[in-house]
């Protein structure tokens, strides 16, 4: 148990260097365990956590996995909460692509495969993009700048009237032990930077 408990003090210290990299150095973050996976009344993909008000927690706060957007929290408890996952059928978030910031929305699909909706179809997008959260205003429910998932496959060219795609998330919600918060911001949004040379604009 020791063993098993060393290795997720490893493994989140290692997510945490990630997440420094993707945009969200300085948020306060709160780490949690996966107690459940499940459905509720209203999502059908959800997990619960073994943190929760006491904590800082609040609803719709940003959930992280060692690799990405994990999801969103949308009920809390003293010492739990229930998280939407990214990949429920109901769930969408603000993207844009990193490099050409080209945005659109991405939508769950009850698996670890998700639908990209761009709103530019000015530029040309292609397999292996990187898309990244936008952000929402006041930094929830997503915080800018976390990885969510790279496009597998172009539905339709550039000029079409709406470019679709589809992409695979980052993270694997099917085996999610440990995940992370977000519970505040840095007390200065231009102080961040993520691993691309444009700096994150609150919108």
């Amino acid at each position: 148990r020791h063993h098993r408990n060393l290795h997720l003090s490893i493994r989140l210290h290692r997510h945490m260097c990630i997440r420094d990299s993707a945009g969200t150095a300085g948020y306060k973050i709160v780490n949690a365990k996966v107690i459940s996976h499940g459905s509720s009344q209203s999502f059908s993909q959800t997990i619960t956590i073994d943190s929760g008000s006491n904590a800082g927690i609040k609803k719709n706060m940003t959930v992280l996995s060692q690799f990405g957007l994990a999801g969103v929290v949308k009920d809390v408890y003293p010492n739990s909460a229930l998280i939407q996952l990214a990949s429920d059928p109901a769930f969408k978030v603000g993207a844009r692509i990193a490099g050409s910031q080209q945005i659109g929305i991405l939508s769950g699909r009850g698996n670890r495969s998700a639908s990209l909706q761009l709103l530019d179809n000015s530029t040309e997008v292609k397999e292996g993009d990187v898309l990244l959260a936008r952000g929402s205003i006041a930094n929830r429910p997503f915080v800018p700048g976390v990885p969510l998932g790279s496009i597998t496959k172009v539905n339709n060219s550039a000029g079409a009237v709406a470019q679709t795609a589809t992409v695979r998330y980052y993270t694997n919600f099917s085996t999610l032990g440990v995940v992370a918060v977000v519970v505040s911001g840095p007390s200065s949004l231009s102080l961040i930077h993520i691993s691309e040379p444009t700096r994150l604009r609150r919108i």
